[in-house]
């Protein structure tokens, strides 16, 4: 089958796709697997769909309130496997144009290219300005007409466009031409988010926040987000955050930054320019901060050696002034004895870093007290393989784009020198080992190694490891997949007043609590996720258990001597991947043996989005101790 697209053309090295009639390969088979099974189970919502077509007022409410998932085809049928290798075949043929076609945010699909935007979803997407053609063909392309077909190049520049910040999908589909075999034209599929986002939260009528998100204005790309905090119980009364961001400036790939933060008790402001191995082809990497943080005070949790207290005797308040600099630099090179067969994908990469870190006000600092707020210069250098690939898959955090995930190695070697009136000069050295694969049938394992320390003592260690099973069809209508989390970290000699914990924010256990401290914690989790077909108004509904366990304790004591804490939960997930919102869930968790926290406990809020772990190395760090 086959559809027809309108193309103009704009010159002789672009085409756009407005007034020319030519014929190109639907969007199905070849780039996409299909499950048969689908087909049956979308019969309900098939039948569903004919009944409400009958009546005009019934279309229309069905219409707004039903779609098709995202990764449904033409046919109704749903895409749960998506072809990794797409280009090899095409690999040394020559580019003679590039088409690019932007859909529209809602109502279309790049599973499916004959999806048309209708009705309120063609009224929504009008509302929004498409990414300007000119700056995905100068920010976002990493071919040229006149190029040769490179598949990792191509795949590379997929994932490159889908994990922006703007782009809700990308595709690229290779057309080629019987009569000139040597020649390929490439037509580039994006599809944005929508890009204008309020939302804020309220603790009474007396304090509450705004935020006003624009992350792709006018379609140039740039992001900007306002935050106003109001608190009429306080002076003054309204706070301020604000940050801009200018991604892939030109052709450079470069990512520009600026922070603002001003409330009533501290002020932020900082400047970010920073360029990441984007894909293993990239050379040079690097990246340059400078902040300037101001509180009037900082809170302080002293240990009373057996946990963390928090209590009126245990609180110290002080100013804090401090200036930050950070630039570092990596360069990347191929290792041909490391690949095998095809596989080019290697590299050896050294990098440099150097690091200010200047407090004009600070409490008092000596070797044993308050070294967090040390005066310090960092000198490091890292070396390190890493090889990169890319499987392209769906439904694992994603709601139906496309997802990459990143599969291969890394092992890393970081050391140099810290200079600081706390403690003098001292030697760092640091490892990072991390490997990450697709074990057959059985689904995706990663697992990380991180351990570094310093020449007096102070060290830290981090072990992760993550796994999420292959999809699987569950009664008529629903994929599930497993996934299974596990976090262990622990430090030794650290500082005053340093923590580690297993709240929310550290992916363990749903809660924020004061009392889950300690300086060394291991957490395991399980979850389940039952991605249904159904869409309601937009959004696709996922129900899911999970169950998590979690060992936290002081130091100097075994970290399996007391109960694990425990968390159960059920609820659902639901997400529009056409807008820039997190997931939101509804979940009811069962909590019976967490401090200061209610055994039950039901609550509606968004979720992190959460990335697999790539495998490139770039600036050279010292071990994390979270």
């Amino acid at each position: 089958m086959s559809i027809l697209l309108f193309i103009t053309p704009i010159n002789s090295n672009a085409q756009n796709l407005d007034s020319i009639r030519i014929e190109i390969p639907k969007v199905k088979a070849t780039p996409l697997d299909v499950s048969m099974k689908s087909e049956k189970d979308s019969l309900t919502f098939t039948k569903l769909k004919k009944k409400f077509s009958k009546n005009k007022i019934l279309r229309e409410i069905h219409h707004a309130l039903f779609k098709d998932v995202y990764n449904t085809n033409n046919q109704g049928q749903e895409i749960v496997k998506i072809e990794d290798d797409p280009f090899t075949e095409y690999e040394g043929r020559v580019i003679r144009k590039i088409y690019v076609k932007r859909l529209r945010v809602f109502g279309e699909s790049i599973a499916d290219t004959t999806r048309i935007a209708e009705g309120f979803e063609k009224f929504l997407s009008s509302l929004h300005a498409n990414t300007q053609e000119s700056v995905i063909r100068k920010s976002f392309l990493l071919f040229n007409v006149g190029d040769i077909v490179d598949a990792d190049r191509l795949r590379d520049n997929e994932r490159l466009m889908r994990q922006s910040a703007i782009l809700h999908d990308a595709r690229i589909l290779v057309l080629p031409d019987p009569e000139y075999p040597n020649l390929v034209d490439l037509l580039v599929l994006t599809q944005d988010i929508w890009s204008l986002i309020v939302d804020g939260e309220a603790n009474g009528l007396q304090n509450y926040s705004i935020r006003v998100r624009q992350v792709n204005f006018r379609g140039v790309g740039h992001s900007w987000s306002n935050t106003f905090f109001m608190n009429t119980r306080e002076k003054p009364a309204l706070e301020y955050a604000s940050t801009y961001t200018i991604p892939y400036i030109g052709k450079t790939f470069v990512t520009g930054q600026a922070e603002l933060e001003l409330k009533r008790t501290s002020s932020h402001y900082a400047f970010r320019l920073f360029r990441p191995f984007l894909t293993p082809e990239m050379k040079l990497a690097g990246g340059l901060v400078i902040s300037k943080d101001e509180n009037e005070r900082m809170q302080f949790r002293a240990f009373d050696g057996t946990t963390y207290r928090l209590n009126d005797s245990t609180n110290f308040f002080f100013p804090i002034k401090k200036d930050f600099i950070d630039f570092w630099l990596a360069r990347a090179f191929k290792v041909n004895f490391l690949n095998k067969g095809k596989d080019s994908r290697s590299r050896f990469v050294v990098g440099l870093r150097f690091s200010d870190v200047r407090f004009d006000k600070r409490p008092e600092v000596t070797a044993d007290t308050n070294q967090l707020y040390r005066n310090h210069r960092d000198y490091l250098i890292g070396i390190g393989f890493s090889n990169r690939k890319y499987k392209r898959d769906i439904l694992i955090y994603g709601f139906g784009l496309t997802e990459d995930v990143p599969y291969g190695y890394l092992a890393s070697f970081v050391t140099g020198m810290e200079n600081s009136d706390a403690f003098g000069s001292r030697w760092y050295a640091g490892i990072k080992l991390a490997k990450g694969e697709y074990i057959g049938k059985a689904g995706y394992l990663y697992g990380l190694i991180n351990v570094g320390g310093y020449s007096n003592g102070t060290t830290g260690m981090s072990i992760e490891s993550n796994y999420f099973s292959t999809l699987h069809a569950f009664r008529r209508r629903t994929q599930i997949r497993h996934f299974v989390n596990l976090r262990y970290a622990f430090g030794t000699q650290r500082y005053t007043g340093e923590f580690i914990n297993v709240n929310r924010e550290n992916g363990i256990l749903d809660v924020n609590s004061d009392k889950l401290w300690g300086t060394k914690k291991m957490g395991l989790g399980y979850q389940i996720v039952f991605f249904s077909k159904l869409n309601f108004v937009g959004f696709r509904i996922a129900p899911f258990f999970q169950t998590d366990f979690a060992f936290i304790n002081p130091k100097n004591e075994f970290l399996f001597k007391q109960t694990p804490y425990t968390s159960i939960g059920i609820g659902i997930r639901l997400r529009n991947e056409n807008l820039t919102f997190n997931t939101f869930q509804i979940k009811f968790s069962y909590f019976p043996n967490l401090p200061n926290i209610q055994v039950l406990n039901a609550s509606f809020n968004d979720t992190y989005n959460l990335r697999l772990k790539d495998f490139d190395i770039s600036a050279p760090e010292i071990v994390p101790f979270r």
